[in-house]
């Protein structure tokens, strides 16, 4: 019983990396492709910097609406109950890195390029967690680092049983300010040949969300 739960439990995980990837990359919605709106904010912009921040932006303020938000509805069809709310920020999320990730000119449909994605959707805890699980297992583990950032400490019995695991609304400057922060460490973090980080001496390389502060503001 036990075996058949965490199989359970590894399938809803993988689905929400999926789902995530899969719509972030792809795009879902009135969102274009990831590659579509790199190439649009270039155009627009006409220059990486400016691009990139232009990206931030408008992410960060679709992520604060919360009529928009609502309106995505059937969009956010995860494979674990969430908040349409919390749901739809991490899909926002997803597609700003990966637009990102596009425009400094990385392939964003590789292994390599989709998991520093992930990685970037939990910031430092990510270099942190990709250190101690390694590749294989990155993808799978970030899902379920995703659901506990928001409070849940029985995210193993609940998933599995394909209960509800988050119930409160998280309000629009929350998941704003989320984004923004989301934003400046893929920035940052996408500057680098090396998607993912070294590990050396059992230390791996972090990218500080503090470093790239400066990419968050608009004009």
């Amino acid at each position: 019983m036990a075996d058949e739960s965490k199989g359970e439990l590894s399938k809803v995980q993988q689905g929400i990396a999926d789902y995530l990837l899969r719509a972030g990359v792809d795009g879902f919605g009135p969102f274009k492709s990831a590659r579509e709106a790199a190439s649009d904010a270039l155009v627009k912009k006409g220059d990486e910097t400016d691009a990139i921040k232009h990206l931030i932006r408008t992410h960060v303020a679709l992520a604060g609406a919360q009529g928009f938000i609502t309106n995505l509805g059937g969009l956010i069809t995860l494979p674990i109950s969430l908040p349409s709310n919390v749901a739809a920020a991490y899909v926002i999320q997803t597609h700003l890195i990966a637009s990102i990730a596009s425009l400094r000119g990385h392939d964003v449909d590789s292994e390599e390029v989709q998991t520093a994605i992930l990685l970037c959707l939990l910031g430092n805890a990510g270099t942190e967690l990709f250190k101690k699980v390694g590749i294989k297992q990155f993808t799978k583990k970030a899902a379920s680092a995703l659901i506990t950032k928001f409070g849940t400490k029985k995210l193993g019995t609940l998933a599995a049983k394909s209960v509800p695991v988050l119930g409160g609304v998280i309000g629009g400057g929350v998941d704003a300010a989320s984004t923004r922060a989301v934003g400046a460490f893929a920035n940052r973090y996408f500057t680098r040949t090396d998607v993912l980080p070294k590990v050396i001496d059992g230390e791996v390389l972090s990218v500080e969300i503090e470093e790239a502060d400066g990419m968050t503001d608009s004009r």
